[in-house]
């Protein structure tokens, strides 16, 4: 990779922020429809160098997705050292990138070395040590201040007002009509069984994937990584993350090992947004894999209403 392959101004602050950056031997690290990440070699210690993917919304008509990345990216870069400075372990030594005219163009954060979580890690020994460790770091996540959260400037939300009704909305008439009725059933069930009743508000970090969990050669908890999507919401957004990835039994075990609040309803509303997770693919999957991403999602939400009509319409 060269330069030339990065926007220039991202580049030019890179340079300013870490003159001793080689930004010529800079690697890809991947892509969402937000943000491109990039390891830099730097003699102190590597970098991971994140900025707004501009080029995917030139001509799109979308310039309120590109401010929403911006502005989520900034709150992630004055969020980060405080949970860092509670011994929670997230990226340090934070940057913020900026133009020539004061712009938010990126951040750069310490690399966290590691593997991503995968399912067939689960094993053994390392399993239920996992287990422990991420019931702890989520515990410790969701004690985070509220108010200390929000005084950053993170959104408060409801999530199905806020959130999951608009997605509703958005994906149903980009679904067939036999996927726009689980749709809707999926949403009237999910009501008529309490909706958001008991829900806590706490700091969640919003977007729990094995890519975002690095682990050591050993399998224990290194570090959490890419807190843009964070906010003071639902816990139970948290632990669906954890079910999609490592399975019910998993995050059962790891329940036993959290000290947050479980409300009777936690595994409910989980299950609910496992459920629906596909519509962030089908929302913003045009925007990925040249909208490949909003296929592969349409597929998902398409089997999952078939499984429903199977088993009798659940």
């Amino acid at each position: 990779m060269t330069p030339r392959e990065l926007p220039a101004s991202v580049c030019a602050a890179v340079t300013a922020a870490l003159p001793d950056a080689d930004l010529n031997a800079a690697t890809p690290l991947g892509e969402g429809w937000a943000q491109a990440a990039y390891r830099v070699p730097v003699p102190d210690g590597d970098r991971v160098l994140r900025y707004p993917r501009l080029a995917n919304y030139e001509g799109a008509e979308r310039p309120e997705l590109l401010d929403m990345a911006i502005a989520d990216a900034e709150r992630e870069v004055d969020l980060l050292p405080a949970l860092a400075a509670c011994g929670l372990p997230v990226p340090t030594d934070l940057v913020a990138l900026r133009d020539s005219d004061g712009q938010f163009v990126g951040a750069l954060h310490r690399l966290i070395e590691g593997a991503p979580l995968k399912r067939s890690m689960l094993v053994g020994g390392r399993r239920r040590r996992l287990a422990r460790q991420l019931g702890e770091f989520f515990t410790r996540l969701h004690a985070f201040p509220p108010e200390r959260a929000v005084a950053l400037d993170l959104k408060d939300i409801d999530l199905w007002e806020q959130e999951y009704r608009p997605l509703f909305d958005f994906c149903t008439p980009l679904v067939g009509p036999a996927t726009g009725r689980w749709l809707a059933s999926t949403a009237e069930r999910f009501h008529a069984e309490g909706g958001m009743t008991g829900a806590p508000r706490v700091l969640v970090h919003g977007d729990v994937g094995g890519e975002h969990l690095r682990l050591t050669g050993d399998g224990d908890l290194r570090g959490v990584i890419d807190f843009g999507d964070a906010m003071v919401a639902d816990p139970a957004l948290d632990i669906a993350g954890i079910q999609l990835l490592c399975g019910t039994p998993f995050m059962d075990e790891m329940l036993e090992h959290y000290e947050g609040e479980i409300d009777p309803h936690l595994r409910r509303r989980a299950q609910f947004y496992v459920d629906a997770v596909a519509l962030y693919q089908v929302r913003y999957g045009d925007l990925v894999r040249d909208g490949q991403e909003r296929i592969d999602g349409r597929r998902k939400l398409a089997a999952k209403a078939a499984a429903a009509t199977r088993r009798g319409g659940r």
